[in-house]
């Protein structure tokens, strides 16, 4: 069978469990993220299959996790284009991985979910006027944009990351979100903030966290152009019967992510 990726909210509890396991310590790797990135993303456990009794175990015992993933190799690209962090002052402050999990519309790419220390409310209007192809929510406070393939969306204390290649992928998108942000903090003497609400957001991001079915339970044709009347405000996202309540329950959690982040 394949490797798990086991990421953890804390490193003590990583390392407790490590000890919990330490009668098949030849079957668990400790992987730590490198110097330029280990000050803002946590380590992670590579279990193979003789250990996985025992992390089930000390799960069932309590450990808390943030998830597990099927192990995938590092991309050797995945921490390239950091470049050296930024000076200035820390407006995020400590990050964790609250949650980890396979995209829901693609399974070989992550999902996750990032607890931010510091409330980063504050900055939306700032990344509002550098970053072009982007929505911003000020009711939310909520900020949503595409860092290359990958969909960040931005709450006060949390970041929602979907489409992260794989674990080492996902420890970059964190510290360029990191490194984005408190860059554009440092600088907002000379930005000049835009508060207006704005989506830029295609519908195609929206109807990739649908079931995709075409019910029609909504009243619409087809789940894409449900998608188009969300954004639209001619649609309301409780009107997805079968994620609120039917069959397609599962992906409620990404959907809503998604729509708070759009405003709809």
């Amino acid at each position: 069978m394949a490797d798990l990726v086991v990421v953890f909210q804390a490193v003590d509890e990583l390392e407790r469990v490590r000890r919990a396991l330490a009668r098949v310590a030849h079957a668990v790797r400790l992987i730590e993220p490198p110097p330029g990135v280990a000050d803002l993303v946590p380590p992670y456990l590579v279990i193979s299959d003789p250990a996985r009794p025992a992390l089930y175990a000390a799960i069932q015992a309590g450990a808390v996790i943030a998830g597990h993933v099927w192990y995938r190799e590092p991309l050797p690209d995945a921490l390239e284009d950091l470049g050296p962090p930024p000076g200035g002052t820390d407006v995020v402050g400590r990050v964790s991985i609250a949650f980890v999990a396979p995209c829901i519309a693609e399974e070989d790419h992550l999902r996750l979910t990032v607890q931010i220390e510091g409330d980063i409310s504050g900055v939306f209007p700032y990344l509002n006027a550098v970053l072009p192809h982007a929505t911003y929510n000020p009711q939310g406070p909520t900020f949503t944009f595409m860092d290359g393939a990958r969909l960040v969306n931005l709450f006060p204390h949390r970041a929602a990351i979907a489409r992260a290649r794989e674990m080492h992928d996902a420890w970059r998108t964190i510290a360029h979100l990191v490194r984005t942000i408190n860059d554009v903090w440092s600088q907002r003497e000379t930005i000049e903030p835009l508060f207006e609400r704005r989506v830029q957001i295609s519908a195609l991001e929206l109807f990739s966290r649908l079931p995709r079915t075409n019910c029609r339970a909504c009243g619409e044709l087809t789940c894409l152009a449900f998608a188009a009347k969300l954004l639209q405000g001619g649609q309301r996202i409780e009107n997805c019967t079968p994620v609120f309540g039917g069959e397609y329950e599962h992906l409620k959690g990404a959907l809503l992510d998604i729509a708070s982040g759009l405003g709809v």
